[in-house]
């Protein structure tokens, strides 16, 4: 991801200087620092003034109705800094949004932005037969166009036709649409198109396996998809394997003004006609919308687009599956408004200059997260460009040679990001350090530290932000300013490193599909680590003992429980499921709301912000009896950098955990270099590489604090791919324990009970 800015700021050739010469050089280096450091701090503490920033980070960002009561409600007191006013103000539902909006900005303004491809071609290993993948997907090659742009007003022109062609093509007022499609503008025209008409939108991830496909599609009685070109096969097969009863799939064409003759021929039987189902492009709905227009269809009730009331359930957004079959989670439209209401504090700096900031979109978009954002971000005003993580920087695979990246294209000045985004990032730094030589590796974590370190006491590095941290945020464009992380935990050391290098606001936040998105957040002035804020606005938070599990709201020195989460945005239930949804939700007569049990284990600071520090579902009881959390030792496992994924068991009769390894090809094809181990051997991972690994393992867990008894005693290498196709991923790529289990049994079994050897590949 990073390219030449090593090379550009540092002037020394690695190859040049033997181990002794990089050792003196570097403690040279650091007395230089030190005494730069303590003859500029009364500078910098006059200019900086970190007292101030130290006093703003300590302030109180919650209260409790109680403070006596540790078991009583937490709710924010910060308010909405110097806040202009927007459409979220005055409106109900995304429809009454989209309808008012030019009250508060111009139509005229930029409103999405996308790329068009100019050429596409498969890339192939070097036996030029089988293509290339990453993360399970071929990969496709793609020079892009530079941003083209819609305004706001031609954005709602096409919407309001592509809704009239949905009347047109035979779909009925309430009835369900089902999306299964990559992040792009087009996701976002056809919600507002189907909010406009009163549809129900039904979020898939396109990610997900063909069975929680099918699920989805038949648990909602969807007998409409909207999809793009690429996932039109696996739609066909999903169609095909499980007899779905589909009448009409809505695609977005080819977007390649240049493709090869081999795709061609690959996709010359895409939109033929399967078990009944047509395929009709969203370009000929959007033409359709137009006659419709022309022809005066308004006598005709059913060709009026009626949108859906408030409370009607509008959304139908599907989990992951992380736990098993995905559930069906189901939401209002005015849910969708009340959440953008709870944001508004996080985005408090961009909403009164909309256009002039820039956010990026590459976030699944079927994702509560990514989906709620945009909404939000579309409504203050904020261009919205539509970007791939296969293109989204410099080192994305399915970028072209001499096709910028869309980050340095873009210019964004925020961001959302998932732990999973934030550590490649970090991977490919610490790559392309370590192909220059060991010492850019230690100057590099040297200056990071100080960096960290200087600013957890209220002060800046301007040097280091100039001279090393701009290199690396050009390759982001040069402009970001902020990145809002959610998703999944997020380790300390994961996000002061990603902080410093990017030289950005990093906050992290918290929510679920369940609470419709995010209901905490961090502040900018936070400067603690881990944390995920305080309760958002309008949003209410307790937590409640979980003494199986030894978490209790008497702990010392802070509070910890099973959170739950009280806000008008909180979901109605899932869907067909009415034993989930009466485990999942707690009523609150005297508050108007309901609560959400989020299986998530908080610890609640003196200061109001919450941190989570488990998960009900991941911890496992030891032989001793002492019970360990498995994802916690995972996440912070996964530092290491010669991981792409762990999955970490443990064993009611045993006092040892266990694990199994995915590797980066990529650092043990290095590691096998270094070590002069034959190419042949890295498919078998002969034993030296093994103990390398382990070792890596165990000291990456000795680092981030883990306990000896947290830390896997035995691994096996695992050479199978983890993707969502096979199940082993869930569809917002995190680990599917129970598939792994059940994949790997003998596996596991043979781990606990063989007392010797390390790792063996399988």
């Amino acid at each position: 991801m990073i390219t030449e800015f090593l090379s550009d700021t540092f002037m020394i050739k690695a190859t040049t200087m033997d181990h002794l010469f990089q050792n003196v050089l570097l403690i040279l280096l650091r007395i230089v620092v030190t005494i730069y450091t303590y003859l500029t701090i009364p500078i910098y503490y006059f200019l900086q003034k970190p007292n101030d920033i130290l006093k703003k980070s300590k302030k109180i960002r919650a209260k409790q109705l109680n403070p006596n009561d540790p078991k009583s409600i937490w709710f924010s007191v910060l308010d909405r800094k110097d806040y202009c006013g927007s459409v979220i103000d005055i409106v109900e539902t995304i429809d009454e949004m989209c309808n008012k909006i030019g009250e508060y900005l111009s139509l005229k303004d930029r409103a999405v932005g996308y790329r068009r491809v100019i050429r596409e071609y498969i890339v192939y290993g070097t036996d030029g037969v089988t293509p290339l993948k990453s993360d399970g997907k071929i990969i496709k090659k793609r020079e892009l166009s530079d941003y083209d742009w819609l305004t706001y007003e031609q954005l709602f022109e096409r919407k309001n036709m592509i809704a009239k062609g949905l009347l047109r093509a035979g779909i009925k007022h309430n009835e369900p649409i089902a999306i299964l499609c990559e992040t792009c503008a087009e996701y976002l025209m056809m919600e507002f198109a189907i909010a406009r008409a009163g549809f129900v939108q039904v979020n898939v991830f396109a990610t997900l396996g063909e069975s929680g496909i099918a699920h989805a599609i038949k648990e909602t009685n969807s007998k409409y998809i909207f999809t793009s070109w690429d996932l039109i096969p696996k739609i066909r097969s999903v169609i095909q394997t499980y007899n779905l009863n589909v009448k009409k799939i809505i695609y977005i064409e080819r977007r390649a003004e240049n493709v090869s003759m081999e795709i061609i021929e690959k996709e010359q039987h895409f939109i033929q006609p399967i078990n009944q189902a047509q395929f009709v492009s969203l370009n000929e709905i959007e033409s359709d919308g137009r006659q419709s227009s022309n022809d005066d269809d308004n006598d005709n009730d059913e060709m009026i687009c009626k949108p859906l009331d408030k409370n009607q359930v509008a959304f139908i957004v599907f989990t992951s599956g992380s736990t098993g079959i995905p559930k069906g989670v189901q939401l209002t439209s005015n849910q969708m408004i009340q959440v953008c209401h709870q944001m508004l504090p996080s985005l408090s700096e961009y909403i009164c200059n909309g256009q002039k900031n820039i956010y990026v979109a590459y976030l699944p978009q079927a994702h509560i997260f990514e989906s709620t954002c945009e909404f939000l971000i579309f409504a203050l005003g904020i261009p919205i460009g539509f970007a791939s993580p296969f293109t989204l920087t410099e080192s994305s695979p399915g970028l072209a040679t001499n096709t910028k990246s869309d980050l340095v294209l873009l210019r964004p000045t925020f961001m959302i990001s998932v732990p999973l985004v934030l550590q490649r990032i970090q991977k490919q730094i610490y790559n392309k350090l370590e192909s220059r030589s060991s010492f850019h590796v230690q100057l590099f974590n040297y200056l990071m530290k100080y960096k960290i370190d200087w600013t957890e006491k209220g002060y800046k590095t301007p040097l280091i932000n100039k001279i090393f941290c701009k290199k690396i945020r050009e390759q982001f464009g040069g402009r970001l300013d902020k990145i809002i992380v959610g998703g999944a935990p997020l380790s300390t050391n994961l996000q002061s490193l990603i902080k410093a290098a990017l030289d950005t606001k990093l906050v992290q936040g918290y929510g679920m599909t369940e609470t419709c998105g995010a209901c905490f957040a961090m502040d900018n002035d936070d400067l603690s680590y881990g944390r995920s804020g305080p309760p958002m606005l309008n949003v209410y938070a307790k937590l409640d003992d979980w003494n199986d599990g030894g978490y209790r709201t008497s702990d010392l020195p802070h509070p910890r429980g099973e959170l739950l989460v009280g806000s008008k945005a909180n979901c109605l239930g899932y869907l067909n499921n009415p034993e989930a949804t009466n485990e999942l939700i707690v009523k609150d007569k005297k508050l108007g709301i309901n609560w959400i049990r989020s299986g998530d284990i908080a610890e609640v600071f003196p200061d109001g912000t919450f941190k989570i520090v488990d998960r009900k579902k991941d911890l496992v009881k030891m032989a001793n009896g002492e019970y360990v959390s498995l994802g916690k030792i995972e996440t912070t496992l996964k530092n290491c950098g010669y991981i792409d994924h762990i999955c970490v068991f443990g064993n009611a009769l045993a006092n040892y955990l266990v694990a199994l390894v995915v590797p980066n090809a990529e650092k043990m094809g290095h590691l096998a270099k270094i070590h002069r181990i034959p190419n042949e051997a890295l498919r078998s991972m002969n034993h030296r590489l093994s103990d390398i690994l382990l070792k890596s393992v165990r000291e990456t867990g000795i680092e981030n604090g883990l306990k000896k008894m947290e830390i896997p005693t035995k691994i096996q290498i695992v050479s199978d791919e983890w993707t969502s196709d096979n199940e082993m991923l869930t569809a917002a790529m995190k680990l599917k324990r129970c598939s792994i289990k059940s994949r790997y049994f003998s596996v596991i079994n043979d781990l606990f009970d063989d007392s010797y050897g390390n790792s063996t590949e399988i």
